[in-house]
């Protein structure tokens, strides 16, 4: 409902000379999630808030305009006709005239604020800087109030109805505006925390511990870029270890989401005994139905516990490293298309790990840079395994990896050292 200061002209008053406004909507916990998924950096240096606040006063004749964004306290991201310093921005929501307009439930059209019982006390009004005032709330995408724009002289004039209509549309764009941004801010930081879920995969597991057959892992990646949908994944089988690496084409949380399906669909078919060419197969079937325009490269393999033996399958991805008696080799492997193109189940390759070898399965961030092609990068790796490969400690031996490959993250990063042990 629209209310109107100037309709009200003798409002039966309170006592704290603010009569039939609703404080208690300050008091509501939920509006401030949204108010909380905004970045006020990002928001305080947006040229869109500027030019709304420079329209709205140009379009209205007026001296000043601002956005107003009221939590604890009222901030002010963008204003016309005056500059708000750093002691000013934080202006408690009593002496608010935009937390009025919240609290008053509607448009706020005040012809002389220095006569009215709502707005005469406040030190805007009683300063001097605001004679008249015109306000229009803000609220989030499920309608909560969150602060307000606003229009105002230091002399009382009064306000048409073209300069409440044209405020009232300015205000939707703002609204449109803060909710973009609340939304890139929420993925950014989705994208952080889901980050830190895929260390977490990749740092506790000890896969193998005190068994015949022990990995780990290394991750990293870019601080500035968004996060990828690089993933590994292990599953401990009676008789065998099954692995999947791989690697979802993009970034941001659409590249984590696909990633989350492809990993849990790969452990899905281990369980069901589904070996790794059908496995290759099946998710990429199930890729094409649940994101048709979505493609990502993996490998799936299973490592026999006893014999060493490993059976693995390609879906575009490069080829894992075997270091055996201190020589490394490329897996010889036949690649099918990438997760998401390929139909038919791909080639097998197999290989056996004696006793001390190891294997090294990694993403491309590993071992791709600019101005060279992925052979070149793939021999670098080759080399930098049989170097470095051997360390005793399995922890060392992928961090190290990394960093002899890694001199300038561009894209996520990871690699899975995988050891047969020794007999003893």
């Amino acid at each position: 409902m629209v209310r109107h200061i100037e309709d009200i002209t003798t409002p039966a008053d309170t006592g704290d000379g603010n009569p039939s406004l609703n404080w208690a909507i300050f008091d509501d916990p939920t509006r401030l999630e949204f108010l909380d998924a905004l970045d006020h950096r990002l928001v305080e240096s947006s040229e869109s808030l500027d030019r709304v606040t420079r329209v709205a006063a140009i379009a209205s004749g007026t001296e000043f305009a601002q956005v107003s964004l009221i939590g604890s306290s009222q901030f002010v991201p963008a204003a016309h006709g005056l500059v708000h310093q750093p002691v000013d921005q934080h202006t408690p929501i009593r002496e608010s005239l935009c937390s009025v307009t919240m609290a008053s439930g509607g448009v706020l059209r005040v012809g002389d604020a220095r006569t009215h019982a709502w707005t005469r006390s406040l030190p805007p009004v009683t300063s001097g800087l605001v004679g008249s005032y015109l306000g229009v709330p803000l609220v989030d995408p499920h309608n909560r109030p969150i602060g307000a724009l606003c229009v105002f002289d230091g002399a009382a004039r009064a306000w048409s109805d073209e300069d409440e209509n044209m405020l009232v549309d300015l205000a939707q764009l703002v609204t449109r505006e803060l909710t973009l941004m609340a939304a890139v801010e929420t993925a950014s930081t989705a994208a952080i925390r889901l980050r830190s879920v895929i260390t977490d995969l990749l740092d506790r597991p000890r896969l193998g511990e005190g068994r015949s057959l022990r990995a780990r892992a290394a991750y990293r990646y870019p601080s500035d870029a968004p996060a990828g949908g690089d993933w590994v994944d292990w599953t401990e089988l009676p008789d065998r270890v099954a692995v999947s690496i791989g690697d979802v084409a993009g970034h941001g949380l659409g590249a984590i989401a696909v990633m989350e399906d492809l990993r849990h669909a790969m452990r899905a078919y281990a369980f069901e005994s589904v070996g790794p060419a059908e496995a290759i197969a099946r998710t990429s079937e199930l890729l094409r139905h649940l994101r048709p325009t979505e493609i990502a490269t993996a490998i799936k393999a299973d490592i026999a516990i006893e014999s060493g033996k490993v059976r693995l399958a390609v879906a575009g991805h490069p080829p894992p490293v075997h270091l055996s008696n201190g020589t490394a080799r490329l897996v010889n492997v036949t690649p099918g298309p990438p997760l998401g193109v390929l139909r038919d189940a791909p080639d097998i390759a197999v290989v056996t790990m004696a006793p001390g070898d190891r294997l090294l399965f990694f993403t491309d961030g590993v071992c791709e840079r600019r101005g060279e092609t992925l052979d070149v990068g793939l021999e670098r790796l080759r080399r930098t395994f049989e170097r470095h490969g051997t360390q005793p400690d399995l922890d060392e031996a992928a961090q190290i990896i990394l960093d002899q490959m890694v001199d300038e993250l561009r894209d996520d990063a990871c690699v899975l050292v995988v050891e047969r042990a020794r007999v003893l």
